[in-house]
Order: C-alpha cells, then sequence, then structure tokens
C-alpha cells in the first residue's frame, strides 16, 4: 500500500516538474528572424537546459554583431551600442562562470540591448533626414530593436509604435518609403522607445 501510494505521490511531483519546464520554455522568446535576437534567443534556450558554455558561446554571438553596428549608427549614437555591447560581454563572462542564476537576468540584458540598438538607429534615422537622405533602412533597424525589446520584456507596444512597426515591415526590403510615411515611423517610434525606456530603466 505504503509503495503504491508513494509511486503515485512520485508520478504526481514528475508531472507538476515537467508542467514547470514546460511553462519556462513557453516564455522564451523564440520567434526571431534577425540578429542579435537569434543569438540571444539561442542563448536563452541554452542556458535554460544548463549548458553555460552553449549559452556563452550564443551571447558571444550576439556580441559580435551589436559591435558591427556601433560602426554603421551615427558617431553620436555610438556610444550607447558600445555600451550594449560591453553589457552583453560581460554577461557572457557571468553565464560562462555560471555566476547567473535567472534567466530573468538574461531577458533584462536582452531587452537593455534591443532598446540601445533602437535608440541608436532612431537617432541615426533622424540624422539621415536632416540630411536630405533616405532614412528607411534606419528606420527599419530601429523598429527591429524596439520590437525584440517589447518581446523580451513582454511587454505590448502602444499604439503608434506598433503602427510604426508594422509599416516599417511590411514595406519590404530596398522600399524607400515617402516622407509622410517616414514622418509617421520616426515619430511611432520615438514615442514607443520612450515609453520602454521607462519601463524597462534605460
Amino acid at each position: 500500500m505504503n509503495s503504491r501510494v508513494l509511486s503515485i505521490w512520485s508520478a504526481c511531483i514528475s508531472a507538476i516538474l515537467m508542467a514547470s519546464v514546460a511553462t519556462v520554455y513557453a516564455q522564451a522568446p523564440s520567434d526571431f528572424s534577425g540578429e542579435p535576437d537569434k543569438s540571444m534567443a539561442s542563448a536563452h534556450e541554452s542556458f535554460l537546459k544548463g549548458d553555460m558554455n552553449k549559452a556563452a558561446d550564443h551571447i558571444k554571438k550576439a556580441t559580435a554583431y551589436v559591435r558591427t553596428q556601433e560602426k554603421k549608427v551615427a558617431k553620436d549614437a555610438s556610444k550607447t551600442v558600445k555600451k550594449a555591447g560591453d553589457d552583453l560581454e560581460r554577461l557572457g563572462a557571468d553565464v560562462k562562470k555560471g555566476a547567473v542564476k535567472s534567466p530573468d537576468q538574461l531577458k533584462k540584458t536582452f531587452a537593455q540591448v534591443d532598446h540601445a540598438l533602437a535608440t541608436a538607429w532612431h537617432a541615426t534615422a533622424e540624422q539621415e533626414q536632416k540630411a536630405g537622405k533616405d532614412a528607411t533602412g534606419a528606420l527599419k533597424s530601429a523598429g527591429a530593436g524596439l520590437q525584440g525589446a517589447a518581446t523580451w520584456t513582454g511587454t505590448k507596444l502602444n499604439d503608434g509604435a506598433q503602427a510604426a512597426v508594422d509599416g516599417l515591415n511590411k514595406a519590404g526590403r530596398g522600399v524607400k518609403l515617402g516622407a509622410e510615411a517616414v514622418g509617421s515611423a520616426f515619430r511611432g517610434l520615438g514615442e514607443g522607445i520612450a515609453d520602454l525606456g521607462r519601463k524597462i530603466g534605460s
């Protein structure tokens, strides 16, 4: 009798643990198609599986990508991206050492990295606009960063920001937006970046 109760109890505990693991995995953003989010999502997944070396390797890839962006954004905005790269590098080292205990710490840093990229590319778009250049590409990069930051934090973008992101996504590659569409996207993203920055403390 006791052994039967014990086996039922063990089965219940196993079911609860499996459900908990499934819940944790469900919370991991996995629908990213671009960098650095693809590498950061892989790092998050490896972290949840307990493979810290693999997680650190994926963070290293994300860091390398962020370093390339530092050279592409406007000079005035590059400091923001450099700090994001430094924060990622530090996180990767801490993960490898086993000093990071919670996946939430990864999510917070990843959101801040995406927010920094959104901010830098938004500033770059502003400079390009003022110089009479096509700011579509910079705005798309800003939109991708903002969407990534929102996904990592589980935050819904405000209507203006979401409309801007959706509009930029629909525009397709190599499509140049008109002046009115660029202005609308610029305003919407700016509001979204400011709003999300207050929520994540960036």
